[in-house]
């Protein structure tokens, strides 16, 4: 009986979810001139676990929406993390594959720039090798470039200074791996783990080699109170940064991360951990967000576009992880357009 009203427990709060009027087309506000880089944009963490995984339930999924779903509560950054199995490429997080192969996810991706021409998406990359063998890991480059080619048009040059007329209808691909015929997206280098971040990191133009600075946080192993703490200021830091940061200067903030291991293996971070993280996380973040408009850069959360999720079989009570009101306060950071 308890298993089946925690059945019907998560489909009922995954139904529930913020899909407000507007939402699904709010870059239509953002007027041409505006500077991509000093947008506020609110992302999905590994956002393809909301599809489903091929995987023991309790292990590695940070979302609740699918990535329609996640589109349509407004999020317009998206983490996906292709990986080769035989010769096919997946979305995995770590060694767990998803429902969706990498095509499959940019189309759903193209078909909502299809229908509302005034958004774009950001897609960052990076190679989940993992799960992977030698065989396909060599196979990784050929296929992603592949699979990005097959957009055509649809894929976005980048430029440190590119503007939001640039970008509309289009996806931005900013990748952390190279990939063969990289001619629009672009090439992080400097990125790491550290409480720290990194505020001189780098995005490279894969066309003509022009860099932008990148200010990158992504401390994803908050795993006890200290480290909790540390988090917490990592991200506050960056948001300070990003609001200060002159045109042309970029910025990706991580909230995501979990709060529990599995036998206190970080590599097999729990379902139950992205959750409590969040719980704790967002409230605060929240809290500490100034009135007024400022950019905030490219945030990446968890349970992006809900703002509460099942407990689990282990945890009887929802987790409040407001990530709904998230989502629509980035949004809402966003400069007033110009008249």
């Amino acid at each position: 009986m308890r298993l089946l009203l925690a059945i019907l427990q998560l489909s009922l709060v995954s139904f529930v979810y913020a899909q407000d009027v507007g939402l699904e087309r709010w870059m239509m506000e953002i007027d041409d001139s505006v500077a991509v880089s000093s947008l506020s944009i609110p992302g999905a963490h590994d956002a393809a676990t909301g599809e489903g995984l091929h995987s023991l339930p309790g292990f590695g999924v940070t979302q609740s929406l699918d990535i329609k779903g996640l589109w349509e509560s407004g999020v317009r950054a998206f983490d996906l993390r292709p990986a080769v199995k035989d010769t096919l490429l997946y979305i995995y997080h770590g060694r767990l594959r998803t429902t969706v192969s990498f095509s499959e996810a940019l189309g759903i991706i193209c078909a909502q720039l299809e229908r509302y021409p005034s958004e774009f998406a950001i897609v960052l990359l990076r190679e989940e090798s993992d799960s992977e063998n030698e065989s396909e890991r060599s196979l990784w480059p050929h296929l992603v470039g592949k699979a990005i080619q097959e957009i055509g048009n649809k894929a976005a040059v980048f430029s440190p200074d590119m503007k939001v007329a640039d970008a509309r209808g289009k996806v931005l691909f900013l990748t952390r791996n190279a990939y063969n015929g990289m001619e629009r997206g672009a090439l992080l280098a400097g990125w790491n783990h550290s409480k720290d971040g990194n505020a001189n990191a780098q995005i490279i133009s894969s066309r003509n080699g022009e860099v932008a600075r990148l200010q990158v946080q992504d401390y994803y192993a908050p795993t006890n109170a200290r480290k909790r703490l540390e988090k917490l200021e990592a991200v506050k830091h960056y948001f300070l940064l990003a609001s200060k940061a002159p045109e042309g200067v970029w910025t990706i903030n991580f909230l995501s991360g979990y709060s529990t291991t599995w036998l206190g293996c970080t590599t097999l971070a729990t379902t139950s951990g992205y959750k409590r993280n969040a719980a704790w996380l967002h409230p605060l973040v929240l809290e500490g967000m100034e009135n007024g408009k400022h950019p905030m850069g490219i945030v990446f959360m968890d349970y992006a576009g809900v703002d509460k999720v099942d407990g689990g079989l282990w945890h009887w009570k929802p987790f409040n992880v407001y990530g709904r009101e998230l989502v629509r306060t980035v949004i809402e950071s966003n400069s007033v357009p110009a008249e």
